[in-house]
């Protein structure tokens, strides 16, 4: 489950956190404790994005979302099943104080699933002067320098997530990997693959998908980078290798990135994990990003300009 205490372990942002759930939604009341509940964690700002559900479970499921002051509920009956038709639902929920997702069932339902991700990032100066977030001396003084209020005012600031991964995230290489692992006894924690980064280079987990077993089984995909152990762990049951199975995220190492597998309950269990990982040059742009580097440690205007919102 997200946390404020997973979004405060974000370190490379933007992080787009993949997660997971399923459980039974009581009659005529939501699920208990929520399903997603983020509430006031600066500084981050928060985006609800990839939403799916499996309709053909249950007609009267109701998914209730909140995004700071917006509030509003959808029968997820008419919502696409993306596993058998690959059309996921248009979801970008951004929020700064509260981030809300649950379910609620007209009849009771036993068994649903839903997956979902995160996108968690530090606001520059220009997210800030959109989102009303005040601005420090230093951060006005660099504003009033690089003139962010205009470009803001323009509308070609903030610089969209897609916009940035696309312009400043150069990829040296994508690879798909796919492991069939034996899970041979209950809460056993199996390996499944560790990658690792080159001189010059950063890791970014962008996918994972898994095979359909038990619910009761209740598989745990778990995914370390550096030295954040238990970055994520999220159940694997609402999951597929099908196509539109898998759970999006982007998950950046600047060394490792583990991922293991263990069960809870039943017998022994064989899976099949699908995931996709690309290599990223690491340039300066990214490395005051990061916080890597401080102002003196690279040249020209860069940091400011990162900090900005600019770059």
């Amino acid at each position: 489950m997200i946390s404020d205490a997973i979004i405060r372990m974000v370190k490379y942002p933007p992080e787009l956190i993949p997660d997971s759930w399923f459980g039974a939604v009581p009659l005529l009341a939501e699920v208990a404790p929520p399903i997603l509940d983020l509430k006031r964690i600066p500084p981050y700002l928060l985006a609800l994005t990839g939403i799916e559900v499996s309709p053909n479970l249950s007609a009267t499921v109701i998914m209730r979302l909140r995004y700071d002051d917006i509030r509003f509920e959808e029968l997820t009956a008419a919502m696409p099943l993306s596993v058998a038709t690959p059309m996921p639902g248009a979801w970008f929920l951004p929020a700064k104080q509260f981030l809300y997702l649950n379910l609620m069932d007209t009849v009771g339902i036993a068994t649903y699933p839903i997956f979902y991700s995160v996108w968690a990032q530090i606001p520059t100066i220009a997210h800030k002067m959109v989102h009303g977030i005040t601005l420090s001396r230093d951060e006005q003084d660099i504003a009033n320098k690089l003139g962010v209020a205009n470009s803001v005012d323009k509308g070609i600031l903030p610089i969209p997530i897609n916009h940035l991964m696309e312009r400043e995230y150069y990829v040296l290489g994508e690879e798909t990997k796919s492991r069939a692992v034996a899970l041979p006894a209950p809460n056993t924690d199996i390996p499944i693959e560790s990658i690792f980064a080159r001189a010059n280079e950063f890791i970014v987990l962008t996918r994972i998908a898994a095979s359909i077993t038990g619910f009761a089984q209740n598989v745990q995909v778990i995914i370390d980078r550096d030295d954040d152990h238990n970055y994520v762990t999220m159940p694997t049951f609402p999951l597929t290798t099908l196509l539109g199975g898998e759970v999006a995220c982007f998950v950046p190492a600047m060394s490792e990135i583990r991922l293991h597998a263990l069960y809870t309950a039943g017998a022994p269990v064989a899976m099949n994990f699908r995931y996709t990982i690309k290599r990223i040059r690491l340039t300066n742009i990214l490395r005051a990003r990061f916080g890597l580097v401080s102002k003196d440690e690279i040249p020209g205007d860069c940091y400011e300009k990162v900090v900005a919102g600019i770059l």
